[in-house]
């Protein structure tokens, strides 16, 4: 009896601890930056899921579970995503068993025009399978897109596209410098010194609406125009 209650005395108090100890990542999020609740876990607590929701700038995160009957793997922290949020100051309400622990942050306005959709995501062309365009985009309106494609012999060639700049109108528009990128075998001992990033050319993304839009290329001398559409994973 004394080590069963000895063991749900240390769950407690670890579990007191980890809510209290709460974090926002990033500490001071932009316009339409991904948020994180950040819960650094103890010997004995392990995140099992948990619930958001939001009543008009209150998040609330109901945490499911959060039970560990013998010690954990390790200490990891758990992350909780709340979303992304336009300027303003936000409330965050932890609820957990029979107390509540609240957490505000402040997202800043956006400094460049808006950009009316976040296009990260995969792209392709439905009737050519094999090939795609990956899309990361940032709160400061930054573009990254890595294009995986094959060569004339059949090999799988990656490029990179990153963007200088965009521009709005009927559509959105990001350009900049295509970047081939090559490296040493996966399945051997990492040489940094077979990493090669040379520029290759210049590309653009154009897009109407959230979930179409246009590439276009001069890559190795070769011009070429793709209409892509975003792909939908379930």
């Amino acid at each position: 009896m004394a080590t069963a209650m000895r063991l749900a005395w240390l769950i407690t108090a670890a579990l007191c601890g980890t809510v209290s100890a709460q974090t926002i990542m990033p500490a001071e999020p932009r316009y339409l930056e991904p948020v994180y609740l950040r819960l650094p876990l103890g010997p004995y607590t392990s995140v099992q899921g948990a619930q958001v929701s939001m009543e008009g700038s209150t998040i609330i995160v109901s945490i499911q579970s959060i039970d560990c009957s013998d010690l954990c793997a390790n200490d990891i922290p758990a992350d909780i995503e709340l979303g992304r949020f336009p300027a303003g100051t936000y409330t965050v309400l932890i609820n957990n068993r029979d107390f509540t622990v609240t957490h505000q942050f402040t997202v800043a306005g956006p400094n460049d025009p808006l950009i009316l959709v976040d296009y990260s995501g995969m792209w392709w062309l439905p009737s050519e399978s094999g090939w795609g365009i990956s899309i990361w985009q940032g709160p400061t309106n930054v573009l990254f897109a890595v294009w995986f494609v094959y060569d004339r012999a059949g090999t799988p060639t990656w490029y990179t596209l990153q963007t200088q700049g965009t521009s709005q109108g009927p559509t959105t528009h990001f350009g900049g410098t295509i970047y081939k990128t090559n490296g040493p075998y996966f399945g051997g001992q990492f040489d940094p010194s077979q990493v090669g990033i040379v520029p290759s050319g210049n590309g653009s993304l154009y897009f109407g609406n959230s979930n179409s839009g246009v590439f276009q290329y001069v890559v190795d001398g070769v011009q070429g125009r793709k209409y892509i559409t975003r792909q939908i994973i379930e």
